[in-house]
């Protein structure tokens, strides 16, 4: 483009405060060549490029977050990586141009898009990928009014915000409701919503940097899924000071963190669990979340948590910031980019279920249906709350996965997403078994080959459950577990060996799956960052042949489990230790009594719970006692259970134990312990 009809296309952009979409197709050096006409002021060039540009790949898009430019050139031919779209479509400010290179519309799905890596195992799988997702994209480019250049007439010029007015009306109002919460109730969260660029960190950052001005010796604590999230909000409250400093979620939880008030930003992003947490230690809190966001949604946070905070802090506030801060409302590039990467859709409210059906669909099928689409995506969106673009990505076009429906009439009830993995070659389940080799996927058979050391768990073939979300207006009534039901029937009627997930697991979630037999074969050692709990992974056997086999992996994880939970799994729920080694409903007890315990033992045990032997002294035989009767703990209450666990098995400290557990200390503990053995033994 000339430049004299570029400087006036820029001027009239930013005179409405508007965006375009410049799409270039040919081949690369092609449409290369052609971008450069296209540059001007501040430029990101995203992908291959000239070294000029400073060119970035898309797994390092999330550093120019919190910058601006005039420019953006994502080259399509380094991979359409869906979450860097979003990301850094954000950062164009009105007048701007997003460059997209590609090749020709009709070839474009065909391509060999490198980001399709992430989608298999080994590259040689590529071709078995599909080509859904970059399908939808040319089919929806096309005609879409942010790539078109004519601009419209007669509206009123926009006015960015200046140094004089440094904030927007939303972003005022937020500030001064964070001031206001000094001085109002303790218990009366606020509750901050915006799409993303409309200044929701940079208001946090403020009001923190007034309220550290105004009231020295002030103490706030901000947190977020990971520091990088909140680099906006120091950069506008200033630097971590005494007044103010981050702390991961896991750190507020574990440690007695001092703080007058506490932020917490992409609150979506954080687990419920956490947050409810947070909420019942800390009083002054400030939850922010981005509603539509390439990290995540806040749809599900809206649904969810909203409605404890209903039940826990009654008179808390909510306000939205729609105001965006570097365009106008209304942008047609970011109407685009939210229907592009499925970051409007939205499921319609179901009927009243009453014979729902299950239904497989394909992706080819899903990705030519934009009204069901935008049904499963905005389901899986409410369902989970690290659901992100790229997660659109796997759904249209991963190899592995199969795609299930809940439906009654038209009404979409559930969506149930399975892999397909398995039946790894000897040669290769040898060489993860032994710690050499960890391909992408497969991660049922991987975490049994590599962590259970089970050297035969790569030859059968597995269905792993990725998600189940029902819609959250129908939770409670059975429709999960008959949709987990109907995926057992399938998939042994489908030849495969076990059905399985792995998941965060809590002691609310795991009877779900407990109750469709599924058991627990490993718990990992380490806590995820986002959740803050355990994984755990759990099998079922669909063939009567693979029952023994399953008992016996199971049998080893009970055996392994004691010798875990006294090291890196002492601080692991004890009710979900209970959960793991429990029997499944109908299943036989197994052993009631303590057979082959040594006479020692049994003469410790006796002396323990009879007499006045200290627990010390005792507390090995309790080990091999417990570990051959966790059945027994079936009749007990979960604080007898967790006083069982956490004593006996995970060296609990008596002062944590007793504030836990609501007792006086050591001696109350000590004496609860002896009355509990008397009964058992």
């Amino acid at each position: 483009m000339r430049s004299g009809r570029m400087k006036t296309l820029r001027q009239g952009l930013r005179a409405a405060g508007e965006r375009r979409l410049v799409w270039l197709e040919g081949s690369e050096s092609e449409t290369m060549a052609a971008a450069l006409g296209w540059l001007c002021g501040d430029i990101f060039w995203l992908g291959e490029g000239p070294a000029e540009y400073a060119p970035q790949p898309a797994a390092k898009a999330l550093r120019r977050l919190g910058q601006e430019c005039d420019t953006l050139v994502f080259n399509g031919f380094s991979g359409f990586h869906p979450d860097a779209f979003g990301a850094l479509a954000g950062t164009l400010r009105a007048g701007g141009l997003l460059i997209l290179l590609t090749p020709p519309r009709a070839e474009w799905p065909g391509f060999a898009d490198p980001d399709r890596l992430r989608l298999v195992s080994i590259p040689e799988e590529l071709p078995r990928a599909g080509h859904g997702f970059i399908a939808r994209l040319a089919r929806l480019l096309p005609n879409d009014p942010a790539l078109s250049l004519t601009l419209a007439e007669g509206r009123d010029t926009w006015q960015p915000i200046r140094a004089e007015y440094p904030v927007t009306v939303d972003q005022g109002r937020a500030i001064s409701a964070i001031e206001q919460m000094l001085h109002g109730h303790r218990h009366r969260p606020l509750v901050l919503c915006a799409d993303r660029g409309r200044g929701k960190s940079a208001a946090l950052g403020l009001a923190a940097a007034a309220l550290l001005r105004n009231n020295p010796g002030l103490r706030i604590a901000v947190t977020a899924p990971a520091r990088a999230t909140v680099a906006s909000l120091f950069e506008h409250g200033g630097p971590e000071s005494e007044g103010l400093a981050f702390f991961s979620p896991l750190q507020l939880l574990q440690e007695a963190i001092p703080c007058d008030l506490l932020l917490v930003d992409e609150a979506a992003a954080i687990p419920t669990p956490l947050l409810e947490a947070m909420l019942a230690r800390y009083g002054r809190i400030v939850f922010a979340t981005t509603e539509h966001g390439y990290e995540g949604t806040g749809r599900g946070f809206h649904l969810r948590f909203k409605a404890h905070l209903d039940r826990q802090a009654p008179g808390w506030q909510e306000l939205r910031l729609s105001e965006p801060i570097r365009w106008r409302a209304g942008c047609p590039l970011e109407a685009l980019v939210f229907r592009l990467l499925g970051l409007d859709a939205r499921v319609r409210a179901p009927v009243v279920p009453s014979a729902p059906r299950r239904r497989q669909i394909s992706q080819q099928a899903l990705a030519g249906d934009e009204a069901l689409l935008g049904q499963v995506f905005g389901l899986l969106v409410l369902a989970h709350y690290q659901t992100s673009p790229s997660d659109l990505r796997i759904l249209l076009e991963s190899p592995d996965l199969d795609i299930h429906l809940q439906e009654q009439e038209e009404s979409l009830l559930g969506v149930a997403l399975v892999a397909r993995e398995g039946r790894i070659p000897a040669d290769l389940a040898e060489a993860i078994w032994a710690g050499r080799r960890r391909p992408r996927g497969q991660l049922l058979p991987q975490s049994l080959l590599a962590h259970g050391g089970l050297r035969e768990a790569g030859a059968p073939a597995y269905a792993r459950v990725l998600r189940i979300a029902v819609h959250p207006e129908l939770h409670r009534q059975g429709l999960g577990s008959r949709l987990l039901e109907g995926l057992i029937d399938h998939y042994a009627g489908a030849g495969f060996d076990y059905l399985g997930a792995a998941f965060s697991a809590t002691a609310d979630l795991l009877p779900f799956w407990r109750r469709a037999g599924l058991r627990a074969l490993r718990i990992g050692l380490q806590r995820d960052a986002a959740s803050g709990s355990h994984a755990a992974l759990l099998l079922r056997a669909l063939r009567p042949e693979r029952e023994a086999e399953l008992g016996r992996w199971h049998e080893r994880f009970r055996h392994q489990l004691p010798t875990l939970l006294a090291g890196t799994l002492r601080e692991l729920d004890p009710e979900l230790v209970w959960l793991c080694l429990a029997p499944l409903e109908g299943e036989e007890q197994g052993e009631q009594s303590g057979e082959g315990l040594a006479r020692f033992d049994w003469d410790e045990l006796s002396c323990f719970a009879h007499q006045h032997k200290p627990f010390e002294l005792c507390q090995p035989s309790l080990q091999r006692w417990l570990a051959r009767n966790p059945a027994r703990l079936g009749a007990l209450t979960r604080e007898e259970r967790a006083l069982l666990i956490a004593s006996v098995w995970q060296y609990a400290g008596w002062d944590l134990l007793a504030r836990r557990l609501e007792l006086s200390g050591k001696p109350a503990l000590i004496k609860a312990l002896r009355a509990l053995m008397a009964r058992l033994l």
